[in-house]
């Protein structure tokens, strides 16, 4: 199993932990019942395959009865789908694309990068987009869901939000107009080394891609 799966567990232990003094007061908050359902269930997928988890496991894990985890979720799918919302929606604020001039494309450009190596260093992104690569072809449906509801969608806000930035003159003509994922396209090659090697060799090539990341957003955006 890639490196990450024991930081994605340990994470999860300590989000177990972190009730355990609240423990006495056994009606949680639904959000917090439900970030631990997502947490057990991101455990059993990626250990198990979608195919073979149980919601028996992820109920058990969650340190809830199979009652208490149908009451938050129908299905495996159900969990699935709210994974890929929860942990694979992009944070990053298209607005700050919106440029005034001065300064403004530099920040917007370093916060951009922060957001995105942010994400890769969190074990719960990289492991959702690992289940993501070998799951999707057994749950289409909610994939594509995904991909017309929350990607296509910020993609499409990103891309006229630069188009109009250039139009104005704040950043330059260039491919990221005709297809604004490449400007996350270098983030996702590292998410992808990190799945595949070990967490040394993994990091160093992260620490190098950010930088030259930032350098090419620099030298293809600024006029």
């Amino acid at each position: 199993m890639p490196h990450f799966s024991n930081q994605l567990m340990s994470n999860c232990a300590l989000s177990s932990l972190s009730t355990d003094c609240i423990r006495k007061h056994r009606r949680l908050p639904s959000e917090v019942r439900i970030e631990q359902i997502l947490c057990a269930a991101l455990v059993e997928f990626s250990q198990h395959g979608f195919t073979s988890a149980r919601m028996e496991d992820i109920a058990q894990r969650a340190e809830l009865s199979k009652g208490g985890l149908y009451a938050h979720f129908k299905s495996k799918e159900s969990i699935f789908e709210a994974l890929l919302l929860k942990r694979l929606t992009p944070r990053f604020n298209n607005q700050q694309w919106v440029l005034s001039g001065g300064n403004s494309l530099n920040e917007a450009i370093e916060s951009f990068i922060d957001h995105l190596y942010s994400q890769l260093g969190d074990p719960d992104v990289i492991a959702t987009l690992k289940l993501l690569l070998t799951e999707s072809r057994r749950v289409p449906h909610l994939v594509d869901f995904w991909r017309r509801e929350v990607i296509d969608k910020y993609l499409a806000e990103q891309q006229a939000l630069l188009k109009a930035a250039a139009d104005n003159g704040h950043l330059r003509h260039s491919a990221f107009l005709d297809d604004a994922a490449l400007l996350m396209a270098p983030a996702l090659y590292g998410a992808i080394w990190q799945m595949i090697f070990d967490e040394a060799t993994a990091s160093a090539t992260i620490d190098s891609l950010r930088r030259a990341h930032m350098r090419m957003l620099h030298e293809l955006l600024v006029p």
